[in-house]
């Protein structure tokens, strides 16, 4: 009886203690599993621009598995079922997997992620200024801490979205460091692709061929098929604005085989549209009219994209050198169109662009006076304070000093502040004058060296301003002048420092300010500057300015090298055809 007794107890602690450890079994093995989604969530990430077929396939047989997600792996799910639905050209999808989550996600690399293919996604779909508004929120992320992926997905979209807009030197702002950034191969290569199309305009023959060549070995190391489908376009791009054809060819050719592998369709249409440009100049009429064809043959296309306009446009030269005229018109037609479409488009773009970046700047102006109300409050209160601990004698007795004083010195503090306006200021358009200029920037360059702060200096200088002295009179002339200040005053803080520094020619102080920022800033001025009405001056001219841009992170924090360092930069922008914008790094 005792024995059984003893028995039975054993049995009891034994089961009871299997049941205290049931919990802690059972959390291992939910750890492992949810460990385990994780991981295929990530190799489907790493493959869908590889093999796009095999990305599709697996992401649909994890939709059973979905519904035992926690809200991390839920997050990854949507953003890769939001890539699927890009892939497909599918964008209203992907915008509404996207646009009420990405600011919930689990944490803010999943967030920058959605934001950055929602941004992608509404401009491919041509909703501009929503995209352009999720722009500038990308812009102004702090990547400090993101992870791999998530930055080099915010700067591609960056340069990207400013190739779209024809803004390569910002493009090549924001990829000029991918070599020394800590990501992979693969992810280096996907930026590549940017900078190729960021180089075309612009770059010698060398220097392209030299980065291309790099990007194209790179990206193939790594079964990038598409990003090296993308290379390929740029470089037949290239040799076709610099009229070597046969070595386009060859391009094309040696990518040829791998080109429908990728089963992408808008860079098939591409590539092919390119080449047939480069066969017909070849005088090879028969291979340029099938590749031309069959850019054209693809249904779900937008009518208004580069592969259009390029295959229907080497059409038409094809037919029109055959005598074809019926088939040539209808070509012509088609290729008219969608380059007026595209014109039409990228208008909306920049419209979209300027008026997002207008609304920022209004929303930064008003949490800028916010805060310099809040900060007179504060000196009020202050103020108040100290007079409370004053006595009233104290106080009866500084009243009549300061009565007295002010008597005494009005007439000389008046005349004094009058002197000192005309001895500091440009007359004419009201900022300061060469010499109050360079006293006020070295004061604030020292500040910003002293409290280890960026800062940026933009030089610019009126294009063509003699002829309208020449043409017009000075009267016209000043006119102008101080129509560009008030343009330009519009964007600046109250701590920038604004002056005339020659004839037609300003500077301006940035203090606090990084060399993008100041890019930004510059662009923003030279718009408003080509956008002023010259009609209140009582003549019919065009206005226009080409900006140099320095900062402190290349040029130091000596007035006289930033300025130099500007000007060479504004230099570069004259030769390079004014009203624009160049920053020293690329000048």
């Amino acid at each position: 009886m005792l024995n059984r007794r003893w028995l039975n107890a054993f049995f009891a602690i034994v089961s009871g203690i299997a049941l205290l450890a049931m919990p802690a079994v059972l959390h291992a093995k939910d750890s492992h599993q949810h460990a385990r989604y994780f991981a295929q969530l990530d190799a489907l990430d790493d493959i869908r621009l590889i093999d796009t077929k095999a990305f599709q396939i697996e992401l649909a047989q994890m939709q059973p598995l979905s519904a035992n997600f926690n809200a991390a792996e839920q997050d990854y799910f949507v953003l890769l079922q939001a890539y699927d639905a890009a892939l497909s050209s599918d964008f209203s999808n992907t915008i509404s997997l996207l646009e009420s989550r990405w600011s919930n996600a689990s944490d803010q690399n999943m967030q920058l992620r959605m934001l950055s293919l929602l941004v992608n996604s509404l401009v491919l779909s041509q909703n501009y200024l929503p995209a352009f508004e999720f722009f500038e929120q990308l812009i102004a992320v702090n990547t400090a801490g993101l992870a791999e992926k998530a930055l080099v997905q915010r700067i591609g979209v960056i340069a990207l979205l400013y190739n779209r807009l024809g803004k390569y030197d910002l493009a090549n702002y924001y990829l000029k460091d991918i070599d020394t950034l800590p990501i992979s191969s693969s992810n280096r290569c996907r930026l590549y692709w940017a900078k190729t199309e960021a180089m075309v305009s612009s770059a010698t023959i060398a220097e392209f061929e030299t980065v291309a060549q790099h990007a194209r070995d790179l990206c193939a190391a790594e079964n990038e098929n598409i990003n090296v489908g993308l290379i390929v376009a740029e470089i037949i791009r290239f040799n076709l604005l610099h009229k070597r054809y046969e070595n386009a060819i060859n391009i094309y050719q040696s990518f040829q085989p791998l080109l429908y592998r990728t089963q992408y369709n808008f860079l098939i249409a591409k590539v092919n549209a390119y080449a047939s440009v480069a066969y017909f100049n070849a005088d090879q009429p028969v291979k340029a009219e099938q590749l031309a064809l069959e850019a054209l043959s693809f249904d779900n296309l937008r009518r208004d994209t580069i592969p259009i306009i390029e295959a229907a446009k080497s059409l038409y030269m094809i037919t029109k050198a055959q005598n074809r005229d019926s088939e040539a018109l209808r070509y012509l037609e088609i290729y008219l169109d969608a380059q007026r479409q595209y014109n039409d488009d990228l208008a909306a773009q920049l419209l979209a662009y300027n008026l997002a970046k207008s609304e920022v700047e209004v929303k930064n102006q008003r949490i800028a006076l916010l805060n310099k109300d809040n900060d007179l409050l504060h000196l009020q209160k202050d103020i108040y304070e100290q007079q409370v601990r004053q006595t009233h004698l104290l106080i009866a007795g500084l009243a009549l000093v300061l009565f007295a004083v002010s008597v005494v010195t009005y007439r000389a503090v008046s005349g004094r502040k009058r002197f000192k306006k005309i001895a500091e200021f440009d007359l004419l358009t009201g900022v300061s004058n060469r010499y109050h200029f360079t006293n006020q920037a070295t004061l604030a360059l020292e500040f910003c060296e002293k409290n280890r702060k960026p800062v940026a200096v933009i030089l610019f200088d009126l294009d063509h301003f003699k002829s309208i002295n020449d043409n017009f009179g000075h009267a016209a002339g000043d006119w102008a002048l101080q129509a560009v200040v008030a343009a330009c005053r519009n964007f600046m803080r109250n701590n920038d420092v604004f002056g005339r520094i020659g004839g037609e020619e300003f500077a301006i102080v940035l203090p606090g300010c990084q060399t993008d920022k100041a890019l930004l800033l510059a662009d923003i001025c030279r718009d408003a500057i080509s956008a002023i009405d010259t009609a209140a001056s009582g003549a019919d001219f065009s206005l226009s300015a080409s900006f140099g841009v320095s900062g402190s992170q290349s040029s130091g924090y000596v007035l006289k090298q930033l300025l130099a360092d500007a000007d060479k930069a504004l230099y570069r922008a004259k030769t390079a055809g004014r009203d624009q914008v160049v920053g020293f790094a690329e000048a």
